[in-house]
Formats: structure tokens, C-alpha cells, sequence
């Protein structure tokens, strides 16, 4: 194949991929793809390299407002402090939470009578034409139509949170909360503000 385009150094060779015939296209119009191709892989390539450098600074930002500013700040008794540009910083308490061992949480709620925040949640998948049918199926879901659901049973991550922090509060419900199961994770956290 003696194509102009392949005495290119920077052009892919198009005319080669098989089942594609792209000997009607104009030459210019080949090389622009081309061109756009490597700007579209140049870009996807920076995206990851730019999410893997923030992602490095969410986490160095999290041992300073996590770690080393609590630390410096308890070792001196402040919890505010206000810089030279007036910004301030504060220290504060804070719980994290998410559900790692979901038969454990779950019935430690429902022991203590804690089981409001749980909610059940089902998903149904019907085609685009079925209105009628997801009508009906909220009134006789798996008896007359034999459509198999998803259940989730969740808390919202807000309302888990909210609720360890006050849990934790709380010496008779601190004492037998399963921390592991609910993935606790207590600390102090720098805040800065104007």
C-alpha cells in the first residue's frame, strides 16, 4: 500500500484497520482525525494523572487537618486560632461512619430499638413500555407478575453518622456499639474559615 499518509511519521496508519476503507476520505480530513485521536488519548491520559495528583492531595490535606494540626493545637490546649490574614482556624470533634458488617449493625439496632433509621429500598427494572405494568406492580408486585426485585436495606450515610456521633454520646448505647461493625472512625478535624 503506497499511502501518503503513511509517510507521515506522526499519522496511524487508518487504511489499515480491517473492514474499514478509508480511501474516499480526503487525506486532510484522515490526518485531522488522526490528530484529534492523540489529543483525545493525550487528554484521557492527562484526566488520570490529574485525578491521581488530587487525589494525592486530598489525602496529604487530610493528615493536616486530621492529624498534624490537632495534634500541634491539643499539645498547647487551643481549639481556635486565628493567622495573621484572618483566617481562622478551628478544631473540632467529628465521627465518620459507614455499615462494614451489615447483619451485626443491623441487629445491634434492632436491639436496642434503634431500627427507625434503617430503610428498605426495592428496585425494579422494567422496559421502556411497561408504564401500565410498574403501575400495577406497586399494588401486586411478585404475585402477579413474577417480577423478581432488589432489596436494600441501608441508612443514609448522613443519618448513620448522625446517629453514631450521638450513640457515642450516649453511655448506655457507647457501651455495646459494635464500632467495627459500623466502621466508627472518631478524630478531630482543622477547619479553615474567613
Amino acid at each position: 500500500m503506497s499511502d501518503e499518509l503513511l509517510e507521515e511519521p506522526n499519522i496511524i496508519p487508518i487504511g489499515e484497520v480491517e473492514g474499514v476503507d478509508t480511501s474516499n476520505v480526503p487525506t486532510d480530513d484522515l490526518s485531522e482525525i488522526t490528530e484529534l485521536g492523540k489529543a483525545l488519548k493525550n487528554l484521557d491520559e492527562s484526566i488520570i494523572e490529574a485525578e491521581i495528583a488530587v487525589s494525592k492531595l486530598k489525602q496529604q490535606r487530610k493528615t493536616i487537618a486530621e492529624e498534624h494540626i490537632p495534634e500541634l493545637m491539643n499539645k498547647h490546649g487551643l481549639k481556635l486560632i486565628q493567622l495573621d490574614d484572618d483566617t481562622k482556624i478551628k478544631v473540632s470533634d467529628f465521627v465518620d461512619a459507614r455499615i462494614v458488617n451489615p447483619d451485626e449493625a443491623f441487629s445491634w439496632l434492632e436491639e436496642t430499638n434503634n431500627d427507625s433509621i434503617i430503610k428498605n429500598s426495592i428496585t425494579i427494572t422494567l422496559g421502556r413500555n411497561e408504564n401500565q405494568v410498574a403501575d400495577d406492580v406497586v399494588q401486586t408486585l411478585k404475585r402477579e407478575y413474577n417480577i423478581d426485585a432488589d432489596r436494600k436495606i441501608a441508612v443514609h450515610h448522613a443519618t448513620l453518622k448522625s446517629f453514631c456521633r450521638d450513640a457515642l454520646d450516649n453511655p448506655e448505647l457507647a457501651e455495646t456499639l459494635p464500632r467495627e461493625a459500623f466502621g466508627i472512625y472518631e478524630g478531630q478535624r482543622a477547619k479553615i474559615s474567613k
